[in-house]
């Protein structure tokens, strides 16, 4: 499960020894970079949701992107995925792009969903069909 991109290290998530998604959770590591989680999981629609978390020393230099690709790479042979999705605040303009970047399409808005400093915000729903 490695990724190359260029002018950065390869990348390879790595789950805790014994974990697995069927639990409903996942979360992923990308050491020192940062992880990724996979949640929501539905086994019966084969779906699940994906954050993101970068560590602030390596963010705007490839790794995010290079670690949502390296999921389309995962041994799914103790469950089975067809579509990954994210949420994500409209007023984060530099998480929408690299989802977009990564081959995520908007697919839909919640209104109002977020109340971030007593002000409600719209999130974005994404979704990338493996």
């Amino acid at each position: 499960m490695k990724v190359k991109t260029p002018d950065i290290p390869i990348v390879e998530l790595k789950a805790e020894e014994g974990a697995s998604l069927s639990s409903g959770s996942l979360r992923l590591y990308a050491l020192p970079y940062g992880c990724v989680d996979l949640y929501n999981y539905d086994p019966l629609n084969h779906r699940c949701a994906v954050g993101i978390m970068v560590a602030t020393e390596y963010r705007r230099q490839g790794y995010a992107l290079a670690m949502l690709k390296e999921l389309e790479n995962l041994d799914t042979s103790h469950f089975s995925l067809h579509t990954i999705f994210a949420d994500i605040a409209a007023t984060n303009t530099a998480s929408v792009a690299l989802f977009r970047k990564a081959g995520y399409e908007e697919c839909g808005r919640f209104k109002e969903w977020l109340n971030i400093d007593g002000r409600y915000i719209d999130t974005i729903r994404m979704q990338k069909l493996l």
